[in-house]
Parts: C-alpha cells; structure tokens; sequence
C-alpha cells in the first residue's frame, strides 16, 4: 500500500501544488501497474499449473477409458449370452442346467474415471482464465464422462436386479415360469440401459476423433439398428412418410 505523506515544505505556488499531485498520481499508477503484472504473472504459473495436470488427468482417463470400452464390449456379450440361455430354459422345460448352451455371466467393472483437477480448476476460477474454446472443450469431455460414470451405475444395478434370483436359487432351470419371465424381462431391461451406455461411448468417439475408439457409433448402429437399415428397399415408403409428417409439424417453427 502507498503512504501519502504531506509535503516538507510549505508550497508557495500552484505549479508545486499540481508537481506533488501528479507525483502521487504517477506513484499510485505504478503501484497499481506492479500489482496488476504480479496478479498476471501469478495467473499465467496458475493456468500453467492447470494445464499440466489437467494433461496428465486426460492421459489417466483415456487409459481408463480404453479399458472401459473393452468392459462395455465384454458385458454386451455377457447379457446378450444370458438372454440365449434364459430363452432356451424357456422352450426347454425340465431341461438340466448341465445341458444348456450356456452359463449366466452377470459381472460388470465400474466405469472408472477422474475429475479431481477438472473440479478443482473450476472451483478456484481457473477455467475463466483459458480460451473459451479451450474451455468448452475441456468441459464437454468431462460432461460426458460424468453421464457415463451415472450410466455405468444404473447398469450395473440393472443387472443386479435381474441376477438377484440366485441368492435363493443358484440353479436357473429350477426357476418357475413366472420367475425365469422376470428375469429374462430384467435381462432385457439391462441391456437396455447397457446399450444407452454405449452410445455415450459413441458421442466421446465422435467428439475425440484424434484417439483411438473401440465403441464408435457405427458399432452401437449394428447392435441397435433400425428397420430402414435393415430393409432400406421395404421400408423406403413408411420412412418418407414419417419425414414428410416431421416436416409438415415443424415447418411452422422453422
């Protein structure tokens, strides 16, 4: 802080009186200008800091994430085998567990990820100091491994639902035919949440194209495709229609 202090000498004109004002003019402008390139050059250490450790956070995740695609690929084999053997059970009444085409696999590894430097560079306003599009993309990745990390949660509830009748009765083929219904019904449901997963693997690969994807979207359309795709000439007809009623309703609005 400047100290002001009053001049040691009586001032017998104006021109002394505005030279000892302009002096503590230049003075506190400098003090202000030191305090303003000090503050700068603490910012710039501090997003230096960030970056570097928001580097090696993104360097952490993607290998986790790498791992994390593998996973996804192996439990969509797992409930996809779990659903063929429920089916046969099924058609198969009385059938002995060791004739079936198939044990129940019902394992899942929690997505894995870290955000400590991300929270921590929000939390102390480091963010506002990067470019916003720096920024934007900074967020849009955490953004998505945070619906990930809840997606990846609700699968695995999902399929501890549908494999919690094994706590009384190990044996599926003993199930009756209400119980092996509900199973295979929370099966299918947890497919379904497993395959909502998997599309937010597909928008990370379409939003990071520079590294290397194992689920991309491409993938998630072979799982879960659509009638057209299926039949573009059959169904070339309901789809035109369908586009012409969409952009009949939306023309209005657009």
């Amino acid at each position: 802080m400047l100290d002001v202090h009053p001049p040691h000498h009586p001032l017998h004109a104006w021109r002394d009186f505005f030279i000892h004002i302009a002096t503590i003019v230049v003075g506190l402008l400098i003090a202000i200008g030191l305090e303003q390139i000090v503050e700068h050059l603490h910012e710039r250490y501090q997003l230096r800091e960030t970056r570097e450790a928001l580097h090696r956070e993104f360097e952490s995740n993607r290998s986790n994430l790498a791992d994390d695609e593998r996973d996804w690929l192996t439990v969509t084999a797992r409930l996809k085998n779990n659903l063929l053997v429920l089916e046969y059970i099924r058609q198969h009444p009385g059938v002995p567990q060791t004739e079936l085409p198939g044990d129940l696999r019902w394992t899942q590894s929690p997505f894995q990820w870290n955000h400590a430097e991300w929270d921590a560079a929000e939390k102390n306003g480091i963010t506002r100091l990067m470019p916003a599009e720096e920024a934007n993309k900074d967020q849009e990745f955490y953004i998505i491994m945070s619906s990930m990390s809840q997606q990846s949660l609700d699968t695995w509830n999902a399929i501890n639902d549908a494999a919690r009748f094994d706590l009384l009765h190990p044996d599926p083929t003993q199930l009756s035919p209400q119980q092996l219904n509900e199973v295979i019904q929370l099966t299918n449901v947890a497919l379904e949440k497993h395959i909502l997963f998997g599309y937010s693997f597909g928008r990370y690969a379409a939003e990071f194209p520079e590294m290397p994807h194992r689920v991309t979207w491409a993938l998630i359309e072979k799982l879960r495709p659509e009638p057209l795709n299926l039949d573009p000439k059959g169904m070339a007809a309901a789809h035109q229609r369908t586009d012409d009623r969409i952009k009949t309703a939306t023309a209005p609005f657009l």
